[in-house]
């Protein structure tokens, strides 16, 4: 009964302070769990958190486990808690989502609640756990012209989005925390994603940041959660972003300062995730106002490929293409390596139905097969063996 009775206070005040809304977003019912900071008044811009819950979870379930509704009502900030569709984000991990739009959900609930509260539009900033961090990475590089910073929890970021969707010139500030025994999003990377080193560095360089970080050991406070917390900070880089990285040595997939989770791995105490997070946003503000809005979708949904995982040879077959339309249809197909370098290429298939491709010669390892319409531009991964 003793561990029972916090939990239930801490679900009666996210009753009474929050509330939850819908709207519907690409045919689908978009739900998402607003919290107002206490003393809320309409006639002052607040800022605006998105709060990204990870992949099985929910919006509730994180705003619990986070705990940020505390630090908004001492802050004074707005918290939204959205919900992914099947508690999933398409951050161009793992195919999931592939064909839910979420930058554009997330784009259109930004303007949602602007229009319903009070929330000054160059103080919009985004974080996340595990996927919902992933997914911040791929707001980051695609909603540069609404958000004004990042923070991820055991996320990281996908290579499809790093390779393709975050090519513009606009510096986001970036703060991660990451264990290095996590189990679910292994800190020295994947098949799909970079090492959380690797990761801070790629965007300590796209910032404009010194690729030398001022490293500082975090005092060892709580010597029973079994892990210690060393800072890195990459600044100050263009317009004044920043990049900052807590790694966490001997954490696991959690969230620091946090409940201890039944797995997971170690939750560190020695800092509060939740509190350094709302310190980085405080200090930064929209920097990015006119890059445009990128909504294509990570994975491809006019190119079929077979199969996948493949040994040496690829069938592509592709649904948009007509004689009698064209202008609809491929102009152009292009296989990358993780790193970026482009190892096949085709372009005038504007008719072509179907066709193979031929890679014995290439090494085993993860691809990112780019497709080109006349009005789109897509893309998805292909494993060879």
């Amino acid at each position: 009964m003793k561990r029972i009775l916090p939990f239930i206070v801490l679900l009666i005040s996210i009753q009474t302070f929050s509330q939850t809304y819908t709207f519907t977003y690409g045919n689908n019912l978009r739900s998402y769990i607003v919290h107002l900071p206490s003393g809320y008044n309409a006639s002052t811009k607040y800022p605006l958190v998105l709060n990204l819950h990870g992949y099985t979870s929910n919006a509730s379930q994180q705003q619990l486990y986070s705990q940020m509704d505390a630090v908004a009502d001492t802050a004074k900030f707005i918290v939204v808690y959205p919900d992914g569709v099947n508690n999933a984000w398409n951050s161009g991990t793992f195919g999931l989502n592939s064909t839910i739009n979420d930058v554009g959900f997330i784009s259109a609930l930004i303007d949602t609640m602007k229009k319903k509260f009070s929330v000054n539009s160059d103080k919009v900033f985004s974080c996340g756990m595990s996927l919902g961090g992933f997914m911040s990475y791929r707001l980051a590089c695609q909603l540069g012209n609404k958000i004004a910073a990042i923070a991820s929890v055991t996320g990281l970021m996908s290579d499809s989005v790093r390779l393709f969707l975050c090519q513009n010139n606009c510096p986001v500030p970036v703060m991660d925390f990451h264990g290095t025994t996590d189990p679910t999003v292994n800190y020295n990377g994947a098949a799909g994603y970079a090492s959380a080193d690797a990761t801070m560095a790629w965007w300590a360089a796209k910032d404009g940041c010194p690729s030398t970080p001022v490293v500082t050991n975090i005092p060892d406070i709580n010597t029973g959660d079994g892990c210690t917390v060393t800072k890195y900070v990459y600044g100050p880089g263009q317009n004044s972003s920043e990049v900052i990285f807590f790694k966490i040595t001997g954490g696991g997939h959690t969230w620091p300062g946090a409940f201890t989770l039944p797995s997971g791995g170690n939750t560190n105490q020695d800092i509060k995730a939740t509190g350094e997070i709302w310190k980085f946003f405080r200090n930064h503000s929209l920097k990015c106002g006119s890059n445009p809005v990128n909504e294509v979708p990570v994975e491809n949904n006019f190119v079929s490929v077979f199969p996948n995982p493949c040994q040496g040879r690829l069938t592509i077959t592709v649904s948009g293409n007509s004689s009698s339309d064209p202008e609809r249809g491929l102009v152009a197909l292009e296989l990358y390596n993780v790193f970026g370098e482009k190892v096949y290429s085709r372009s005038d298939l504007s008719q072509v139905i179907s066709f193979t491709i031929d890679i014995p010669d290439l090494p085993a390892g993860v691809y990112f097969l780019r497709a080109a319409s006349s009005n789109t531009v897509s893309f998805q991964k292909i494993v060879k063996r």
